[in-house]
């Protein structure tokens, strides 16, 4: 089998993780070139089993500077990164397929509909195929002229031996957990004021809040909010198992990986309508989804959630949702790109 390689803009650790399933489900050392991700997550190449090849996204480099051959099938990291679109160029020009890995999400935004005809006319003939994480990015693929054959879903998932499910809902304290980084996107400040301005309606519920960045003082104070630090993966799993109610109420998220671990751990999602993960996570049954920045929406979802009574089954169909991704999964869409790109390569005479 020909060499395979992987790019990765801002390597993190469960990306690591789903490149080494990967990798063994190929049964070769597929070599994988990375940013360095923007928050300090440690173990990602204990995660991958083997070292890096790290460069910097903004500078455009060589498969020779890295110390490797051409690949004949290179997954690219997006389209924007002058190193993956260098290494991408060369792999084109040596007779190899490159997947584009994009986690844009379909918003119908004003970029997205004049950026469509120059991604069909710059863009679109460079990838023989895409990986985008769900729903929302199969439909802007769509839009950006890709036909659905050359679309597969499962580029992000959490891991399920990191992330599963914990006691039954009923059982657990009354918490509504958020997770990521204290910034103005991750709409955090609002989530704490829609909490705080419903508290007195939640008697022995608690806000936890874990995360790192400049907006973490403008938390407002509240006996029943408590804010914390960052926390690496292996320990965030306890804290969902521990939490009946993930929050995540971004103003604009491409996936949101952190919904998925707090699927597979069994939460309730109370998440806003940026959320690219939400099609494929949230129903009826177990979510409540709100406008972005919307404190008055925020806050009645946070009640009809807290209020709901069949928690077995809002438990069960967060587990169900968040079983169509993961690193199993990866792996085997990764199997099925390649086995459609040789395809390509060498049509069948029958």
């Amino acid at each position: 089998m020909s060499r395979i390689a992987f790019s990765w803009n801002g390597l993190p650790q469960y990306a690591a993780r789903q490149l080494a399933a990967a990798s063994a489900e190929l049964g070769q050392d597929c070599p994988v070139v990375g940013s360095r991700a923007q928050v300090p997550i440690q173990g990602v190449e204990a995660a991958l089993g083997r070292p890096v090849h790290w460069v910097e996204a903004s500078r455009p480099t060589t498969w020779r500077e890295l110390g490797l051959d051409v690949p004949r099938v290179f997954f690219q990291s997006g389209w924007a990164y002058p190193a993956f679109n260098a290494l991408g160029d060369e792999v084109r020009a040596a007779g190899g397929k490159v997947c584009l890995l994009m986690d844009n999400n379909w918003r119908g935004d004003l970029r997205q509909i004049l950026g469509a005809p120059w991604f069909r006319l710059c863009q679109r003939r460079k990838f023989s195929a895409v990986l985008v994480p769900g729903k929302s990015g199969r439909r802007l693929a769509r839009w950006y002229g890709m036909p659905d054959e050359k679309i597969f879903e499962g580029m992000y998932g959490a891991d399920p031996q990191l992330f599963f499910n914990g006691p039954p809902l009923s059982a657990r304290p009354k918490r509504i957990i958020f997770v990521g980084q204290y910034i103005e996107r991750k709409g955090c400040v609002p989530l704490a004021r829609a909490f705080a301005a419903v508290a007195h309606l939640l008697p022995g519920w608690e806000l936890c809040m874990y995360g790192s960045g400049p907006l973490q003082s403008a938390i407002p104070a509240h006996p029943q909010i408590k804010v914390h630090g960052f926390v690496q993966p292996e320990q965030l799993g306890a804290l969902y198992r521990e939490a009946r109610i993930f929050a995540l109420p971004s103003h604009a998220e491409a996936w949101g990986l952190v919904v998925h671990e707090a699927a597979l751990s069994g939460c309730q999602l109370l998440l806003s309508e940026a959320i690219g993960s939400a099609p494929d996570f949230a129903s009826s049954g177990n979510s409540r989804l709100f406008k972005p920045g919307d404190e008055s929406g925020m806050a009645a979802a946070m009640l009809k959630l807290a209020e709901f009574e069949a928690l077995g089954f809002a438990q069960a169909a967060s587990v169900a949702a968040a079983s169509s991704h993961g690193p199993a999964v990866f792996a085997k869409r990764v199997s099925q790109i390649i086995s459609h790109l040789s395809q390509i390569r060498a049509p069948s005479h029958h």
